[in-house]
């Protein structure tokens, strides 16, 4: 009988082994989450789609810069230059006054639905976004993205991480 009770155990181990190590696993290789995040007020519509493209590329940027652009909408709907400054591209300077131009520019549009327009991707990481307010106004966005996740071009630097 010790003999039966000492493969449990072994087998109880091995089992907690392996789960571990598959969490751990999963831990390392997912990918890392946006470092900003919708907030629940104020409230923003925006509604994200490719451009038409032959490149299946375009949907999928679509679908990676959704966040970013909404969290782009909300920000500046709430006019707060550094907190929009916040989804600026980490490596760029004076991103927060060119937050400030923005929300001069553009805040007051931000308060109806607003239709992005994703197009191709330039290249892989960089890709542009034509933002179409609901009262007519127009916007073209300049998107970069660094570890999976996407940035605002805003203020001076270069869009390919230095």
């Amino acid at each position: 009988m010790p003999r039966t009770s000492g493969l449990k155990w072994l087998t109880a181990a091995l089992v907690a082994l392996c789960l571990g190590g598959g969490a751990l696993a999963w831990w390392l290789l997912r990918e890392p989450a946006a470092p900003y995040a919708l907030r629940d007020t104020p409230e923003v519509k925006v509604t994200v789609r490719a451009a038409e493209s032959t490149y299946p590329e375009a949907e999928e940027v679509a679908y990676e810069v959704e966040l970013v652009l909404k969290v782009y909408a909300q920000r500046l709907r709430g006019g707060d230059a550094a907190d929009l400054a916040g989804i600026g591209a980490p490596w760029y300077t004076d991103r927060e006054e060119a937050a400030q131009r923005l929300i001069a520019e553009f805040g007051t549009h931000a308060d109806k639905p607003v239709e992005a327009v994703v197009a191709d991707p330039v290249a892989p990481g960089l890709t542009t976004v034509n933002l179409r307010f609901n009262d007519g106004q127009q916007q073209a966005l300049d998107l970069t993205r660094d570890d999976h996740v996407w940035w605002l071009s805003m203020g001076n630097g270069d869009p390919v991480k230095p």
